[in-house]
């Protein structure tokens, strides 16, 4: 058995070349790039720098439309000057975009950054496939875009998992990180290895691709058929825009090392165990109808994670729509391919994207303002949910009159009426739409626990003030000696030290007939740090009572967490416990009296610093 599957592998590995081998690595490092940020991206950017909904959906929407729209012309690019020279620019783009916005705070900063991440993931997006189409047979080509698919959900899933179990959210920032490094690898075997495909073609004109998709959209089915497909990118984009914000905002986790990329990694993990299962099965059933099933049963796993906010329904719910797109998405190609003419497969092939940017677009921008004001405001998830299925039904119900029309509006002789022709059908699925409205307006509210959405919550990290205590004790100090106690405060964000030394001074003694009064003992307490002056105080108990000597120091806090500042307070801490007079025992008709040679204590230092809510 190991010898077949070793040979299998051979086999494999020696179907294509080392070209081939080389575009699958640069796709899989960045879709895990890609994906290693996107599965904390939302959460990061409205839990940790504070924009709102909207403002994500702005930044996300902006992100797609060029991740969409670049490749018309980077593709041009690479015909005139080149796929290495595209593929290097898109990766000297990416690599310091990602590294940069470790450290950005704001909505504004990232905006920039944002733009140059999308104009180089538009580069990047085009030149694989296009690779693949060059340096394979026909043949082959089917299983080496199988490969291909295959690279990308590995891609995420790997990135994902790792991610999610390695960085905790407070320091998603570090995914950021993680993805320039991923780039700048593809950045080096680029350089290193990658040949262009094809000679370059200087007579590429830029602007002749766009010619050629309004060549395309005159076709009147396919520019509806785009149309209409939008509506599934509309409620796909909420997989990457607050699906991942849902599950922490509203308390869905498990429990809390759970991290939010954790969860979108059953997304891409279900497509690779069930993918090939399904694929085998999809090629028996006509195109078109699969597309109509597959929006069914994404819907339905919208549904059930968004009605029922438990962790256990929004992971079936994860798994359903999961499977739901991949029913989906490949069949839409299927059938575009089958739909066009002949001779312009490849062209309508190569336009094939455009649902996804209209779609996507305006799911984004749509879901931010509806995150702000319906699941946020208004604390109803649920209604935000059934929203998007309602805009997936009504999608459905278009497919359906779509199927109707391209055969004239009626059914052909000799068919027989089913639920994917009759008009039925398309009443029904039309009224579920309105149903599913008046499901998301009854189902109550679900408390929201992301943070207020006032000037001291979105806008600004959220806070929770923890303390840590530590204790001392000493059964007896002699006069004039003095003990230091290193307390090491590893925190960020100190706010406050709180050091507290008590002690209780001994009784008074009898000798025969007299009485001898101990008199106070006199304690200092110092706390000394590499970066600040000396404090100390010195004080006497009263007679007969305890003493006390309390110091307490107070820092600003830091509005941002990974600021320099929020680490001035933090370190080794040197807290001087000092006798310096023990009082001896007198007595006032006494020329003599009794030596007291030291006393005991209790030190207590209490220490607080805020910490970034989870």
């Amino acid at each position: 058995m190991p010898n077949m599957v070793t040979s299998r592998l051979k086999g494999i590995m020696g179907r294509y070349n080392a070209q081939y081998w080389t575009v699958i690595t640069l796709e899989l490092l960045e879709r895990g790039a890609y994906y290693g940020i996107m599965g904390y991206f939302p959460v990061h950017m409205i839990r940790n720098v504070g924009i709102t909904g909207t403002q994500y959906g702005i930044m996300y929407a902006l992100l797609l439309s060029l991740l969409y729209t670049l490749p018309l012309i980077s593709s041009s690019l690479a015909r005139k000057f080149g796929y290495k020279k595209i593929l290097l620019l898109a990766f000297i783009l990416l690599a310091p975009s990602y590294l940069a916005m470790t450290f950005l705070n704001s909505f504004w900063m990232f905006i920039p950054l944002i733009i140059t991440w999308g104009v180089g993931a538009g580069a990047f997006k085009p030149m694989v496939s296009a690779t693949i189409a060059h340096v394979t047979v026909p043949e082959n080509r089917n299983s080496a875009y199988s490969i291909y698919y295959l690279s990308i959900n590995w891609g995420s899933l790997i990135a994902m998992v790792m991610i999610g179990f390695f960085i905790p959210q407070a320091f998603a920032h570090i995914a950021f990180m993680v993805g320039a490094v991923l780039i700048t690898v593809n950045l080096l075997i680029t350089f290193l290895f990658y040949k262009d495909p094809v000679e370059k073609d200087t007579s590429e004109n830029v602007f002749s691709s766009l010619k050629r998709m309004v060549l395309v959209m005159r076709d009147t089915k396919f520019a509806v058929l785009i149309l209409i497909y939008a509506g599934f990118f509309f409620i796909f984009s909420s997989m990457h825009t607050f699906l991942p914000v849902y599950y922490v905002d509203f308390g869905i986790k498990p429990w809390e090392s759970f991290e939010a990329p954790l969860m979108s990694a059953f997304n891409p993990l279900t497509i690779v165990l069930l993918g090939p299962f399904l694929s085998r099965y999809m090629d028996r059933f006509d195109s078109l109808k699969l597309m109509i099933f597959g929006m069914f049963i994404f819907s339905g796993g919208l549904l059930l994670l968004g009605m029922i906010p438990i962790w256990y329904m929004m992971l079936i719910g994860i798994v359903i729509f999961s499977i739901g797109e991949f029913v989906t998405h490949p069949n839409f190609i299927s059938y575009v391919s089958r739909i066009a003419p002949k001779d312009k497969v490849a062209l309508y092939m190569g336009y094939a994207f455009i649902p996804s940017a209209i779609g996507n677009v305006s799911g984004s921008l749509a879901g931010g303002v509806m995150w702000d004001n319906i699941a946020v405001a208004q604390e109803r998830p649920s209604l935000f949910w059934t929203i998007y299925v309602a805009i997936g039904l009504f999608t459905i119900g278009n497919f359906l009159l779509y199927n109707k029309w391209i055969k004239g509006g009626r059914t052909t002789t000799g068919e027989r009426r089913t639920v994917w022709n009759s008009r039925a059908s398309v009443i029904g699925v039309y009224s579920l739409v309105g149903v599913m409205i008046v499901l998301g307006l009854s189902s109550g509210t679900t408390t929201f626990i992301g943070g207020e959405d006032s000037e001291e919550g979105r806008g600004t990290y959220q806070w929770e003030e923890s303390s840590v205590t530590v204790s001392f004790s000493e059964e007896n100090l002699a006069e004039g000696d003095s003990t230091i106690y290193p307390v090491e405060i590893p925190y960020p964000n100190i706010v406050r030290i709180n050091i507290t030394l008590t002690w209780s001074d001994e009784d008074d003694i009898q000798r025969l007939v007299r009485t001898y009064r101990n008199e106070p003992d006199t304690f200092l307490l110092g706390v000394e740090m590499s970066n600040m002056t000396e404090v100390s105080e010195t004080a006497a108990n009263e007679h007969g009572s305890e003493g006390v000597i309390g110091i307490s120091l107070l820092f600003d806090p830091v509005e941002d967490p990974f600021d320099e500042e929020s680490f001035l307070h933090t370190g080794m801490y040197n807290i001087t416990v000092s006798m310096m007079d023990a009082g001896n025992y007198n007595n006032r008709f006494s020329l003599m009296g009794f030596n007291d040679p030291g006393n005991g204590y209790r030190l207590v230092i209490e220490y607080r610093y805020l910490a970034l809510l989870d």
